[in-house]
């Protein structure tokens, strides 16, 4: 084939996959897909019920972050 027809010859595509590290398809893209998959919505009450564990959680971290302030506090003397 002649050189100017690209993939044949000395020229073209012969070290493309040496310089990039990605074969062909890679290199010019990939049709893939439209969007990406998402989760199926949530329904409302497994959304309270959700924040609400969340609710509850937080509330007991935050009682330890103060017991934790109280202690240090009294070890430092103030």
């Amino acid at each position: 084939m002649p050189w100017w027809m690209p993939g044949w010859g000395g020229r073209g595509w012969r070290w493309w996959y040496r310089a990039t590290g990605l074969p062909g398809w890679m290199r010019w893209g990939w049709w893939g897909y439209d969007y990406p998959p998402y989760p199926p919505a949530i329904r409302p009450e497994d959304e309270l019920e959700m924040l609400e564990a969340m609710k509850e959680d937080l509330e007991a971290e935050l009682e330890d972050i103060k017991k934790r302030i109280e202690e240090l506090k009294r070890e430092l003397g103030k």
